[in-house]
């Protein structure tokens, strides 16, 4: 019982370094890469060219300066996809953050467990040596009982010869 408890703690305890590694790699690399990183690769470059000769309309606020006209609603859709990519991006790091927080708490839980194994390990040692120290004086107890039972009945023995021995002088 005691031998799958202790392996629980383990895999539990390196289940938990792999996954605040894994966290922490994933801080540590930036990935997926945020809105601002991503210019170039995600969202196309932005170009600069000449006006081609007064093509712009002084005054129109639907032609932009290398000619083209945009109209209100694309520009609109354009900044709500932005936005809500920068939503998702945000909840994407908060939601990382929350599993490497929890990542950290079940590693200390677990590390905790470890402890508190550790200290019923050491306190179940110190009550078996006080059980065997008890034991070893019990037995030290009845050997000196039965050395002096021994000493008694010598000295019996001897108090038995030496009556003998006064009654045969005395005859």
């Amino acid at each position: 019982m005691s031998n799958s408890i202790q392996g629980l703690g383990k895999f539990l305890i390196g289940g938990g370094v792999v996954a605040v590694a894994a966290l922490v790699s994933i801080a540590v690399f930036d990935y997926p890469p945020a809105t601002d990183d991503a210019a170039g690769t995600i969202v196309p470059a932005k170009r600069f060219r000449a006006d081609g000769g007064g093509t712009t309309i002084i005054g129109d606020s639907a032609a932009t300066q290398s000619g083209i006209v945009t109209d209100r609603a694309s520009t609109d859709a354009a900044n709500a996809a932005m936005a809500d990519g920068i939503a998702k991006a945000q909840m994407a790091d908060g939601l990382s953050r929350a599993q490497m927080a929890d990542g950290v708490a079940k590693a200390q839980m677990a590390e905790g467990l470890s402890r508190a194994q550790m200290a019923e390990g050491v306190s179940q040692a110190r009550v078996a040596d006080g059980v065997a120290k008890a034991q070893m004086a019990d037995g030290v107890a009845k050997a000196q009982m039965a050395d002096g039972v021994a000493k008694a009945q010598v000295a019996e023995g001897v108090a038995k010869s030496q009556a003998a021995d006064a009654s045969a002088r005395a005859q």
